[in-house]
């Protein structure tokens, strides 16, 4: 549990103990009283980057789980566990360095051609 941070009805478990260096995942879990479970909404926090990847967004997990006041962290903590050592979260990583792989390629095109727009002024 030590790897786990509260936030109120949030926590963030730092991912390096699972081989994912520069990542954690954010929890977020409110009560459901007709269901009597708690709905987890779970997020990927890469650690050089200002935003959260929304799990659910990337359908990763949104789900409901047991749990009491007492033992819902504890119940948080060894899903994301599970779902670590069994490299559920390879694919999204995976997908997001694409991404940032993306725009940087993106970034660097439209630089060159504005340079080139400056240069052609000149």
């Amino acid at each position: 549990m030590n790897r786990l941070r509260k936030k109120g009805f949030t926590v963030e478990i730092d991912l390096k103990e699972f081989g994912y260096e520069d990542y954690s995942v954010e929890c977020t879990y409110r009560y459901i009283k007709k269901k009597e479970k708690y709905l987890l909404r779970m997020g990927l926090v890469p650690k050089d980057f200002n935003s959260r990847i929304k799990i659910e967004f990337n359908k990763i997990d949104t789900q409901l789980i047991s749990g009491t006041r007492e033992t819902i962290e504890d119940h948080i903590d060894r899903i994301i566990e599970y779902m670590a050592t069994n490299g559920s979260f390879d694919k999204y990583i995976k997908q997001f360095e694409y991404e940032c792989k993306c725009f940087d390629l993106g970034n660097e095109i439209l630089e060159q051609e504005t340079i080139k727009e400056i240069n052609d002024k000149i």
